[in-house]
């Protein structure tokens, strides 16, 4: 069922140019997002959107989308006041527009003024700026492309017009460069239409930018008075007539604001009433499943509960023409309409909604009192307007689309997301499963899952591959030989053997011989050649255990075997060659030991590639209740039930032998617990305290057994936990300090242990 599901989510999962273009349009949300919040991080992470969209376009090599939105990905870090990024991006957009052939990447040349913008302008930089696209203006005004060099121009005016005062050269030759374009556009525009385009020219110009462009132009005698022709043929502008460009503009800008389509459908209407001195409006918008969003106002009103004439709107919807009327109770064409009677109305306007031939819907005014309340200039005004209107709803609705399919698509990412987490869990569990079942609960042979384990885990699973030699470092009684035999289980050699010595176990006159071998008669008792260590390790491992307890000598002759890779017996003189991988252990710090003159300085680097640290059983307590089990099930001791209380006492216990000790723990409850392990059942060194002697019992041996416990216990405790550094504060060897510990943790161990004194 789980790979159903995930099958099934993924064969929606939509091709890569598809992903491409979605998160292009997830950027343009980010954009619209950005212009909302006006500030840094909200223009940060559209450009971060639009370049991740960028650079997917262009592994889909969709070189012409991917060019447009590394120019949006500059536009949104100009915003940001980080013009190095923007002007990266624009490098990219123009690399990927060559890619896609467009030799006339208009939109990026519009970019680059705006970037020179907003990193300012100078005299020395204006020449730069004002030659800027200039082949490319002259190229598109002589094809007609009047829109490209409109953009172009206007934003090198803008930059220019930020940078320089009134009256600079370079500032004027703009300004008549910007106005020579404009009187193309007006050319060759329709007499009909030519309203209407100059006032798009202003509101995209800005008033005081025009302004400026017109004081850049003049000359120095007196302004012309109101009224009079403006200069290079732009229009005449009287007070009301400014007034109302003004309004426009404020409308304009608050619509470009907003991008959800109700609150936006609210300014319409309120802007549609505000141009009109309307009494009440009402906006319809064609949904595309033939659904209808309708919004009215009245003024005066604060609610929107507001009757209107349906038969009038959906006159215009159908028809796709404006209805003006001065007086629709006496106009022929509204003889059948009850609404218009019933409702009282007088002065009734309304106009299409339109963009790129689809119909919208429709705007509506009318006045129940005033009788041609709205007039022909009304109409010709509401259908300018209507035209920014219906471009502001297309807008909103394309991105309320976007948004509803950003939103099923996170859902579907959600569900994803669900069931590859769900996979997961069941991959672990299976994992673990298969782990118990072919180890008994643990893992590489050791147990135990606190973090410093798991790194020894993950060091373990590093080293399955590689023959490079391993220091393991860690306490006595940790388990360094558990890790050497688990690193050579996971490698390549886990079919040949390991074998394993403790060097510092045997006397320095034996060692060369159980390592390396010897011929026959080569010392008194040597009535046979024997192979060494290394001859019965070839092809495997040899661990080498407490290797800094060797001799100087001995470090020599391990040296010799490691670089040559053979072995000489003792009394022979010729070689054998061997193959093996070498894991050494120590407890001591090989590091300080090199640097004491203690350790072969060339032996430390052939042996010490990887080290591995393994944690004392103090710093991993949360194992204990673990490797208690795991010795009970070993040992036959399932019957045991171990209390909480036990185990937070063993938690509290320093373990100076680590995992051994515990190990020796469990035998000994083994040995004398029925059914539970309480407190009262531990060692009196974990319990914390000792028992009391009998003050008539005379005998030396109790006596003398507490104050050796005492000083063991003190020396550990001075050379923190370090046998060997013990065993020198109480004059023993490290093994004979090794065997009274044992002897220690089992009390029923042989007394005859040839154990010092």
């Amino acid at each position: 069922m789980l790979c159903q599901g995930l099958a099934t989510a993924l064969g929606a999962w939509a091709p890569a140019a598809a992903q491409a273009r979605r998160e292009r349009a997830q950027a343009e949300l980010a954009w619209c997002d950005a212009v909302a919040r006006s500030d840094r991080d909200g223009w940060q992470q559209a450009r971060n959107a639009f370049d991740h969209a960028a650079r997917r376009l262009a592994r889909c090599e969709l070189h012409a989308e991917a060019s447009e939105s590394w120019a949006r990905a500059s536009a949104c870090a100009r915003a940001a006041a980080r013009p190095d990024v923007a002007a990266g991006d624009l490098a990219s957009a123009r690399l990927e527009a060559r890619r896609a052939g467009d030799d006339d990447p208009w939109r990026i040349v519009v970019e680059e003024c705006a970037l020179a913008a907003a990193r300012g302008v100078n005299e020395r930089s204006a020449a730069a700026l004002s030659s800027l696209g200039s082949d490319q203006l002259d190229g598109w005004l002589a094809r007609g492309q009047l829109d490209r060099a409109w953009a172009v121009a206007r934003t090198a005016w803008a930059a220019t017009r930020v940078g320089l005062p009134l009256g600079h050269p370079q500032r004027e030759r703009m300004a008549r460069r910007v106005l020579h374009i404009q009187e193309s556009i007006m050319d060759k525009t329709a007499a009909a239409d030519r309203a209407a385009v100059r006032t798009a020219l202003w509101a995209e110009s800005e008033r005081e930018a025009l302004r400026d462009l017109v004081d850049a132009t003049a000359p120095a005698e007196p302004s012309p008075a109101v009224g009079a022709a403006s200069p290079a043929g732009l229009p005449s502008v009287g007070p009301r007539a400014a007034d109302h460009l003004e309004r426009l503009l404020r409308i304009h800008r608050r619509l470009a604001r907003e991008d959800r389509l109700e609150p936006l459908l609210e300014q319409v209407i309120d802007a549609v009433m505000e141009l009109t001195d309307a009494e009440r409006g009402a906006i319809v918008v064609l949904a595309g499943d033939g659904t209808r969003r309708e919004l009215t106002r009245e003024l005066g009103s604060s609610g929107q509960a507001v009757q209107f004439s349906r038969s009038i709107i959906d006159r215009v919807i159908e028809g796709g023409e404006p209805v003006l009327s001065v007086d629709a109770a006496a106009d022929d064409r509204f003889d059948g309409s009850r609404s218009i009677s019933h409702l009282n109305l007088r002065s009734v306007l309304a106009v299409p909604l339109s963009f790129r031939g689809e119909r919208l819907g429709a705007i509506y005014v009318d006045h129940r009192l005033r009788r041609g309340n709205f007039v022909e200039h009304d109409l010709e005004r509401v259908e300018e307007f209507a035209e920014l209107a219906a471009f502001a709803i297309a807008h909103a609705r394309a991105l309320a689309a976007v948004r509803d399919q950003a939103a099923r698509l996170a859902e579907q990412h959600e569900r994803l997301a669900t069931l590859l987490e769900a996979r997961d869990v069941e991959v672990v569990g299976l994992r673990a499963r298969v782990a118990e079942v072919e180890t008994g609960g643990e893992r590489h042979g050791l147990v135990g899952s606190a973090p410093p384990m798991q790194r020894v885990y993950r060091l373990v699973e590093r080293l399955a591959d590689t023959d490079v030699p391993v220091v393991v470092y860690g306490e006595s009684g940790t388990g360094k030989e558990l890790v050497a035999r688990a690193i050579h289980r996971a490698g390549s050699r886990r079919d040949k053997p390991f074998v394993a010595e403790n060097c510092g176990a045997i006397p320095e006159t034996l060692l060369e011989s159980v390592l390396f071998g010897h011929a026959k008669g080569a010392f008194t008792g040597a009535d046979r050649a024997k192979p060494g260590l290394f001859e019965a390790a070839h092809g495997g491992t040899i661990f080498l255990d407490e290797v800094g307890e060797t001799s100087a000598a001995m470090q020599t002759k391990l040296l010799r075997v490691l670089q040559e890779g053979e072995v000489r017996r003792v009394g022979e003189n010729a070689s054998r060659p061997v193959d093996v991988r070498v894991i050494a252990a120590s407890n001591r710090d090989l590091d300080a030991m090199v640097e004491q003159g203690r350790f072969r300085r060339d032996l430390y680097y052939r042996i010490h590639v990887v080290r591995v640290e393994l944690p004392p059983l103090r710093a991993r307590t949360e194992d204990i209740a673990a490797l208690v089990q795991h010795f009970l099930v070993r040992r036959g001791g399932q019957r045991l039930t171990v209390l909480p209380a036990t185990l937070r006492v063993l938690a509290s216990y320093a373990w100076p032998g680590n995992v051994r000790e515990l190990e020796n723990e469990v035998q000994r409850w083994i040995a004398l617990c029925d059914d539970e392990v309480g407190p009262e059942d531990l060692s009196p060194a974990l319990s914390g305290g000792e028992p009391a002697l009998d003050p008539d019992d005379l005998r030396i041996r109790p006596r003398v057994e507490r104050l050796e416990r005492d000083l063991i216990d003190r020396a550990l405790d001075r050379a923190r936990g370090n046998q060997t550094k013990a065993a020198e504060l109480l004059g023993l060897s490290r093994f004979g300090l090794q065997k009274k510990l044992r002897k220690r943790s089992d009390p029923h161990a042989d007394d005859a242990d040839g154990s010092e004194p």
